[in-house]
């Protein structure tokens, strides 16, 4: 899109020509290459571009996923041959298939197949390319076409891409997972609905990276609104699993308190099933670089790590039995969000939307309120509304009490419309955040307003919300928290055949979390994932409920089971502070040799040389030298052998100098590590060096070179 004072240079690429006056927009694409335009305050030129070359794609482009025939082919090439090799192992030891970050944004501007403006005509009725200013400007009914675009794009994502992808696996026995780009929400470009797609998994699955809590809207560590996303669709569809690709990028010094800490989040708002990002079997190169940690030999903590194994193992046998059912359903306002995007002035607008809903979903979690979150192409497939037993709202396997449309809900689909005036009529309750949505499929309408007028439909402020929803909760289970209590606290219940399970979790890392329980049940234990014992838990009768406390160190967890059958009460903890005197003055011992690390270099190729460089930079710099645009391993795949098959010419030797200058008498024992030292004549103060048979550091790759003696 190029917004022009005049217009010229058209060519084979250009898809129209848009005369803007005011608000208005006038298609003027014949007229501008009859060299004719029409005065108008400025024009838009839409080109059509192919998706750039990325090393990232194995030096081509992304592949257009709405063409058809495209995943079909995918298919064939790749599932195809591990089927025909490996068919007997599917659903056993290869028992699904994971996708990462599959989108249609590759250049991060609105998407275009070859098929999309006669499939649009035939979808809505109008000439998308008639109205294409409509999508980067706000001229013309720019919201519903901005909204039938967008509606268009995730139907032929699902048809197109994710409903092959589930009938294979549904067919071959395996379970097709991955995840999409949960964290890009209230942003459509790179699939419409990432909840759509969630419910053609067999495990739906997301990603979290980093060690940084943040609760904000593009966040991932502590952006509960993505992992309840997942939570809510298992729970629709009556998925067992969830998955989730943790911990990557959590960097070299990730701790098992961290790890602990991601996880427990990751379970108490639904994912049963830890992919660990990821394990390197060699550090070399770029590697060492790329998102780490490393599950593998290199980390100090390898060895012990089958102690958060098995702590996440069972916990997450727990977390994949019984059924969380929540009775509230808080609808995402992802339809809205797509009438501003993707013109810039839409921004303000979307960054709103997505802000205050992921305030909302914050404000449920610290009240403790049970929900789960509402995706209209979801409900358009799987909602009814029943009135047997009192009305409900049906969603797939769960029934709701409320509905829930939080603030700028401004449009709802045709579906979904007629679902909420069904679910009102039937004296179904809804608790609207703001004004009733003005506009369905994207166009004017007043049925929502008329349906606000009944007696069911109620306004409420968004900050009053979560007491009010808590006031409607029905099964005598509630949780209090200790007055100025200043942890971070999530729980999740699941209801099995004699009881419930509470998985109560304390994110915060530096304060504690603390309060009291009441629960209709009649006993109560403690079951205990690190040692997979079961231990009765102190509450106190009354009546026909039990309550309990709880006191959560910081990063704490506590997982009761909440039994139907009375049990006996554990006697209250006494705790007592014993001051234990120290042995001896504090000390410390190294348990590895002192390392420095020299990442500065001189360095000579091609003629040239460089001092005292980064060797990140330095490795640029080398490759530059010798014909590439860059290093070829560095954030890039490659496609079959088209990079490790080139040599570089015979002339092309390259020299590395690292200085470094020891002030006090050398040490006895003094090692160079050196990456793959076979590769290199090395010397050290003029005297030759050469790296010790199997001797290695870190890596297996990285050889040791003593150097006492030079």
């Amino acid at each position: 899109f190029e917004v022009v004072k005049t217009a010229a240079g058209f060519g084979d690429d250009t898809l129209g020509v848009y005369a803007i006056r005011g608000e208005t927009a006038t298609r003027v694409t014949a007229a501008a290459r009859d060299g004719e335009l029409p005065a108008a305050d400025h024009y838009l030129v839409v080109r059509l571009a192919r998706a750039p070359d990325s090393p990232w794609t194995g030096g081509g482009p992304y592949v257009d996923l709405l063409h058809p025939g495209v995943t079909e082919k995918f298919i064939e090439l790749t599932l195809e041959p591990y089927r025909k090799r490996f068919g007997e192992q599917f659903g056993r030891r290869i028992p699904g298939w994971f996708t990462d970050e599959p989108h249609l944004a590759p250049f991060g501007l609105p998407h275009w197949s070859d098929d999309l403006a006669a499939a649009f005509a035939n979808r809505w009725g109008y000439d998308l390319i008639e109205h294409l200013a409509s999508l980067h400007l706000e001229v013309g009914d720019w919201r519903r076409v901005r909204h039938n675009y967008y509606q268009l794009l995730l139907e032929q994502f699902i048809d197109r891409w994710a409903r092959p992808c589930y009938e294979y696996c549904e067919k071959h026995g395996l379970e097709f997972t991955g995840h999409y780009w949960e964290h890009g929400w209230p942003g459509a470009g790179h699939g419409g609905d990432n909840m759509a797609m969630y419910a053609w998994h067999q495990r739906p699955a997301i990603d979290n990276l980093m060690n940084q809590y943040g609760e904000e809207v593009h966040g991932q560590f502590g952006n509960a609104r993505t992992v309840k996303e997942l939570s809510s669709v298992a729970n629709q569809l009556g998925r067992r699993r969830t998955l989730c690709e943790a911990f990557g990028a959590g960097g070299w010094d990730l701790r098992f308190e961290d790890m602990k800490r991601i996880g427990d989040w990751l379970y108490v708002l639904g994912v049963n099933t830890l992919d660990e990002h990821l394990s390197y079997i060699t550090l070399r190169g770029t590697r060492k670089r790329d998102h780490p940690q490393s599950f593998s030999y290199h980390t100090p903590w390898w060895n012990d790590y089958h102690v958060m194994a098995d702590y996440f193992t069972r916990l997450s046998a727990a977390m994949s039995h019984g059924e969380q059912i929540n009775r509230i359903l808080v609808l995402e306002p992802t339809t809205s969000a797509w009438m501003y995007q993707p013109g810039p002035k839409g921004r303000d607008a979307l960054a709103e939307i997505g802000n205050r809903f992921q305030g909302l979903v914050n404000a449920l979690e610290r009240s403790q309120v049970e929900y789960d979150i509402g995706c209209e192409d979801i409900m358009t497939r799987h909602g009814s509304v029943t009135t047997a037993g009192g009305p409900a709202l049906v969603v797939g396997r769960r029934s709701y009490h409320t509905l829930v449309l939080p603030p700028r809900t401004e449009n709802l689909n045709g579906p979904t419309m007629t679902l909420v005036e069904q679910w009102v009529a039937a004296g179904g309750r809804v608790l609207s955040c703001g004004e009733p949505p003005a506009r369905v499929d994207g166009s004017a309408s007043d049925r929502g307003k008329r349906t606000a007028e009944q007696s069911g439909w109620q306004t409420v402020d968004p900050e009053q919300l979560p007491q009010k929803l808590l006031s409607l909760g029905d099964d005598g289970f509630g949780i209090t928290r200790a007055d100025g209590d200043q942890g971070v606290l999530f729980h999740m219940r699941r209801t099995l055949d004699d009881g419930e399970l509470l998985l109560l979790v304390n994110t915060s890392i530096e304060q504690p979390s603390t309060g009291t329980i009441r629960s209709g049940a009649q006993g109560v234990e403690q079951w205990l994932p690190e040692t997979g014992g079961v231990r009765p838990y102190p509450f106190v009768k009354s009546g026909e409920s039990v309550g309990l406390e709880f006191d959560l160190p910081p990063c704490g967890s506590l997982l009761l089971f909440l039994a139907s059958a009375p049990a006996a009460a554990a006697p209250p903890e006494e705790r007592k502070i014993t001051a234990v005197a120290p042995a001896g003055p504090p000390a410390a011992r190294r348990v590895g040799p002192n390392v420095l690390t020299l990442d500065f270099v001189d360095v000579t190729a091609g003629g040239e040389t460089k001092t005292g460089i980064y060797v990140y930079n330095a490795t640029q710099f080398l490759f530059q030298k010798f014909g590439w645009e860059r290093n070829p391993w560095d954030h890039a795949v490659q496609f079959k052998d088209e990079i490790i098959s080139k040599e570089f010419p015979k002339e092309s030797g390259v020299e590395v100098t690292y200085r470094f200058h020891i002030a006090e008498p050398v040490p006895d024992k003094l090692e160079i590590v050196i990456e793959r030292p076979d590769l290199y004549t090395i010397q050290c103060n003029g005297q030759p060096v050469q790296a010790e048979p199997e001797a290695w550091w870190l890596d297996r790759a990285f050889g040791r070179i003593d150097l006492s003696g030079t």
